[in-house]
């Protein structure tokens, strides 16, 4: 599969825009699209995060933290090193996303437990 490059930047473009409308919806799918072709730049990675975050959705931003991580390890192999402090940021997120999957997973089970 090709990857068009200006396409990607404007579904970057285009998911600050509806983000701005507050649309997260339409964000979520354009920027999906760029996750989906592993694009390499942070963009689409950090955005979606940050909205899944807001969202309360923990699973899908593990899982988007997951892929950027991947793909910026591809990018310090290919000898960009400049992608080498984006890697360690996104690899602290998601330690951080996993903790509170956790936390909030013993929450749960201390509720279920008590209403027993």
């Amino acid at each position: 599969m090709e990857i068009n490059e200006n396409l990607q930047a404007e579904r970057n473009l285009k998911g600050a825009e509806f983000e701005k409308e507050g649309n997260f919806e339409k964000a979520i799918e354009v920027y999906e699209e760029n996750v989906t072709e592993s694009f390499k730049g942070n963009h689409p990675y950090d955005r979606l995060a940050t909205i899944y975050k807001n969202q309360n959705d923990i699973d899908n931003e593990i899982r988007v933290l997951e892929k950027a991580i991947i793909v910026y390890e591809e990018i310090t192999i290919e000898d960009r090193i400049e992608g080498l402090p984006k890697l360690f940021r996104f690899k602290n997120r998601l330690e951080k996303a996993i903790y509170t999957k956790a936390q909030l997973a013993k929450l749960a089970k201390q509720k279920k437990s008590k209403l027993k």
